[in-house]
Formats: structure tokens, C-alpha cells, sequence
């Protein structure tokens, strides 16, 4: 290499090195104060994709534990339930043995039955009362759900809830619904795909009318009354948000001025609203016109129809049923909540008429009611239908039914055993709960609990020990629904065992995924801060030799004086 007042190689391979060590210990301070070995992706590509692989699974195992966790605590409050009614039920076999005794008067025995007949409400009340975050535990159907018909959007239903009911039924018409109708509860009126103010259709993202299958993807909350209309954000003469709560949930969209129509969404549910055209002239002039639209839809609510799943008249009276196909199944609804509480069936009172008797039933706190209902209750004549005050549905369909009942008006024996049934049946129904615990969608154990209910245990019986015999059966009874709740409370215990199992397994893989995930992804500090060390030294020595190098061309100056 020759001498040059021109090029100064030495000096450029000094600033060279001194960059490449700058650009080292940059990187190892980045990674040190970081706490991330891979700064960005060319840093390590291949560690990169599976430290992230891992990442994920780690943090889906944090939140699997925490499920297992509260699987745990929801059956240690089901087991606490349980432990107080094997206490009543042992008081309840106590008071029913000293009942039978014969030294005691019937007087006696009513006096004793008073406590009896409490002790059995306190059953009821305890099963009633456990839960867990809003969950009933007890009661039967633990978290019990409807499913939506899958059937074509437009016709759905019309055999099991349309105007054509067949055996039992009612004296009000059901109209024929679809699979998510919007109805007005005054009049009955569908409001569904009128494109009228107070009509509502459901959607897709690009505003395309839902049909067939499509409606199972819809989110359950979309049920209920709507409320809390507001018009915010108004750009005067233009635009404005429009929105509405729907079951507790906000929709809202983009209202062009003076439309008459609205797309609105909750983030996956799309609804399209006909609406009464609001000015936007003003604020003012806006909320005037809304005025208008609340109410359109004041006595709109929004209904699903639904299956129940679920129910079970085995060692019933009913054993057999299983309804008909279009149904699916023993209990079809149509109401405006997404969750169906069954319970209380009762028979009500009849003219005395042939085929006039009325059965009521409770759904989530509000009573529908039979009337109408036939005396024989057959396979083929077994479809009794139950209508609230506002236009929710219930049909019960006992297709399949083996030992049909002869005049349920006339015969006490008879009218009872259905009534028992009914409650035993629906006391089951419910898909019951799973827990996610693990990293795939598989991982799931499942939490299904019998009900605890006083219908339940005494296998629908009505026990009191007004006399000997009667303390009798009830002492006979009593020692099935105690076996009944260690039984259950066995069930309790083992589906407590497997959390805890399963809590110990997923803490293993977690700490081994978060050990090799830290290898791939967290920085060592050890090594880093070596490396650190080094690409120091290696930029002080660049320095200084690139200040001598930068003197090389000043030494060949004397070679020309």
C-alpha cells in the first residue's frame, strides 16, 4: 500500500472497526435494559417464530390455571350447599322416625310436620341460592342454555310454535317466528324485515339479511328490550353516531342525516334499525327526532328461538319422550333473553270441561301459562304450548311418550304424577359448564350437577308426617335423597380432585414452556453483559488508533519540506 495525503486507509479500517463495535454494544445495551435477547427480527429469525409460539402458550397456561382455579372454588361453594342440606335432610329423618312412632297423636304429628314442611322450603332455598358469579349451582341445569334452530330463517318454528298447534296447546295463537324476530309486545306484531321505523333486521358486516345457519354465529346477548337510544358526535347537517343498548350491550353506527334507516354493531352482531329520519340541523332539532325512534321501538323486544337442552324424564312418568325432529328435542323456547331458568311447573285449575285445564310454569322469573290443555296426554296429542304476558314461548313436546296419561282434569293421581314429571324432567335440563384448561381448545373439563332441589330428591314425591304411614314413607323416601346428596357431593369431590390434577399439570408445562421460552427470547445477562464488556474495550481501542491513523497523513507533510 503506498503513502497518500489523499487516502488514509488505516483511518478508514479504524472507523470501520469503530462502528462495528458501536453497533455491538448499542445491540448490548438494548438487550440488557430490554430484557429481550431478539431486538428485532433479524436478530434471530427461526428463535424469533418459536419464542413467540411459546410466548402464546405460556400465556394461555397463566390463564388455564387461573380457570382451574375457579373451577375449584365453584364447586367448593356447590359443596357448601350440599353439606347444609344433608344436615336438614338428617334433621328430616329424625323428625319422620319420631313421627311413626305410635305413642304420638296425630296432633302431635302436625305440630312436627310444621318444622317438616320448613325444613323442605329451606332446601329449596338453599338450592335456589348457590351460586357462583351469577351461576346456579343447585337448582338444576347448571348453566343452562338455549340453542338456536338452525332451521331456514323464514319459516322456522311453524310446527312447533306456529299457528297450527296440534294435541294440547293454547287458546292464543303463537305466531310463526324466526330464528331472531324482533316483536312488538303489545300488539304481537313481528317487526322483523319491514324496513318500517321500529323494525329491525340482523346482519352481516356488509348489511346482508341473515338466513338459515348463519343465525347460530350471532352473539348471545342479542336478546331483549332496546334502550338508551342516543345521537352523539353530530357533524351538523351531515352525520352523526347513532346508538342503542340491546341486553345490557352498546350497538352504535353511522347516521346519515335524515335516513331512514341505521347499520348498527356491538363489534361482531350487526343490526340494521328503520327509523324515523332525524335532522341533524342542530343537537336540539336531533333530539326531538330521536324522541320519535324510542317510540317506534318502545314496546320492541328482540326474541330468540331456541332448544333446551337438557332434559330427562327417565324414572318419570313421562319416560320416552324425546319430541319431535323439527324440535330437536323435549323443550323449544322463544324468548327475549338468551338463558332459560325452567322450574315450578303447576297445575293451575279447569271449567270443568272436557280438555280445559291450564298449567302454569316460571322462565326466568315470569310465569307462562297452558290453557286449553287436553285431558289425555299422548305421544301423538302431546304438545302443549305456554305463552307469557309478552309474547315469550314455551312448547313442550312429548313425542315418543310410552305410557300415556288418561284425564289429567279428573284424576288427582294422574294430574299429580305429570306435574312431578314435568318438574323432574326440566330440573336436568342444561349443558352444564366447561373450563378451559390447557393451551388447545380440547382441554376442557366439563362441571354438570344434579339437581338439589326438594323435587329432585324426594323423586318428585310431596313428604309430610301428618300421620304414621305418612312419616313412614317419608323416612323410606329420605334415606334415597340423603344417598342422593352424598352422591352428588361425591361427584363434587372427584371433579375436585381432577383440578387440582389438572392445576399441577398445567403448573409443570407452564414453568417448562416459560423456561425454554426465556432461553429463546430473555436476554442472559451473564453473557450480554460480557459481550458488553468486550465491544467497550473494542470501541476505546478503535478510538484511539483511529486518532493515531488520522495523524498518518500529517507525518508525510515532511517529506515535502
Amino acid at each position: 500500500m503506498g503513502n497518500s495525503i489523499i487516502s488514509n486507509i488505516a483511518a478508514l479500517n479504524a472507523q470501520g472497526n469503530v462502528g462495528a463495535a458501536s453497533n455491538r454494544a448499542s445491540a448490548s445495551i438494548a438487550r440488557l435494559s430490554s430484557g429481550n435477547r431478539i431486538i428485532k427480527a433479524s436478530d434471530d429469525v427461526a428463535g424469533l417464530a418459536t419464542g413467540t409460539s411459546l410466548r402464546t402458550a405460556v400465556t394461555t397456561l397463566k390463564t388455564a390455571l387461573a380457570n382451574a382455579a375457579q373451577g375449584t372454588s365453584l364447586l367448593q361453594v356447590a359443596d357448601g350447599g350440599l353439606s347444609q342440606i344433608v344436615d336438614i335432610l338428617q334433621r328430616q329423618k329424625a323428625i319422620a322416625t319420631q313421627a311413626s312412632s305410635g305413642q304420638l297423636t296425630d296432633a302431635n304429628r302436625s305440630l312436627l310436620n310444621q318444622e317438616f314442611t320448613n325444613l323442605t322450603s329451606e332446601i329449596d332455598r338453599i338450592a335456589a341460592g348457590t351460586n357462583f358469579n351469577g351461576v346456579g349451582l343447585l337448582a338444576g341445569g347448571l348453566g343452562t342454555t338455549t340453542t338456536l334452530f338452525n332451521l331456514n330463517s323464514t319459516a322456522v318454528l311453524n310446527t312447533v310454535l306456529g299457528a297450527t298447534i296440534t294435541g294440547s296447546g293454547v287458546g292464543t295463537t303463537v305466531a310463526a317466528v324466526s330464528v331472531i324476530e324482533a316483536y312488538n309486545v303489545t300488539t304481537g306484531a313481528a317487526t322483523r324485515g319491514t324496513g318500517a321505523a321500529g323494525s329491525l333486521d340482523v346482519t352481516d358486516s356488509a348489511g346482508t339479511i341473515l338466513v338459515n345457519a348463519q343465525y347460530a354465529t350471532v352473539n348471545t346477548s342479542l336478546a331483549g328490550a332496546l334502550t338508551n337510544f342516543k345521537i352523539s358526535n353530530i357533524n351538523i347537517g351531515v352525520s352523526a353516531t347513532f346508538s342503542v343498548d340491546i341486553g345490557g350491550v352498546t350497538y352504535s353506527g353511522n347516521y346519515a342525516n335524515a335516513a331512514t334507516s341505521v347499520s348498527i354493531s356491538n363489534g361482531n352482531t350487526y343490526l340494521k334499525l328503520g327509523v324515523a329520519a332525524i335532522s341533524l340541523a342542530s343537537q336540539s332539532a336531533a333530539e326531538t327526532a330521536l324522541g320519535a325512534v324510542k317510540t317506534a321501538f318502545a314496546n320492541t323486544q328482540i326474541f330468540r328461538a331456541s332448544n333446551i337442552s337438557g332434559v330427562d324424564f327417565t324414572d318419570t312418568r313421562l319416560n320416552g319422550a324425546i319430541g319431535t325432529a323439527v324440535s330437536t328435542g323435549i323443550g323449544a323456547v322463544r324468548l327475549n333473553s338468551a338463558n332459560a331458568v325452567i322450574n315450578n311447573f303447576r297445575y293451575v285449575s279447569n271449567t270443568g270441561a272436557a280438555n280445559t285445564s291450564t298449567i302454569a310454569v316460571d322462565i326466568n322469573g315470569t310465569t307462562f301459562t297452558a290453557t286449553g290443555v287436553k285431558d289425555a296426554i299422548t305421544s301423538a296429542a302431546g304438545r302443549i304450548a305456554f305463552q307469557s304476558a309478552d309474547a315469550q314461548t314455551f312448547v313442550v313436546d312429548l313425542a315418543g311418550l310410552t305410557n300415556p296419561f288418561t284425564n289429567i282434569r279428573t284424576s288427582a293421581t294422574e294430574q299429580k304424577q305429570f306435574i312431578d314429571s314435568l318438574n323432574l324432567g326440566f330440573s336436568k335440563a342444561g349443558s352444564g359448564l366447561n373450563f378451559s384448561v390447557g393451551s388447545q381448545s380440547t382441554d376442557r373439563i366439563g362441571v354438570t350437577l344434579t339437581s338439589a332441589t326438594s323435587t329432585a330428591l324426594y323423586n318428585g314425591a310431596s313428604l309430610d308426617v301428618t300421620t304414621a304411614p305418612n312419616a313412614q314413607t317419608a323416612s323410606t323416601t329420605l334415606d334415597t335423597a340423603i344417598t342422593k346428596v352424598v352422591s352428588l357431593r361425591a361427584s363434587v369431590g372427584a371433579l375436585q380432585s381432577r383440578f387440582n390434577f389438572a392445576s399441577n399439570a398445567i403448573q409443570s408445562a407452564l414453568e417448562n414452556q416459560d423456561s425454554a421460552r426465556s432461553v429463546l427470547l430473555d436476554t442472559d445477562v451473564s453473557a450480554e453483559s460480557t459481550n458488553y464488556s468486550s465491544a467497550q474495550v473494542q470501541l476505546q481501542a478503535g478510538i484511539s488508533v483511529l486518532a493515531q491513523a488520522n495523524q498518518l497523513t500529517q507525518s508525510l507533510l515532511k517529506l515535502i519540506q
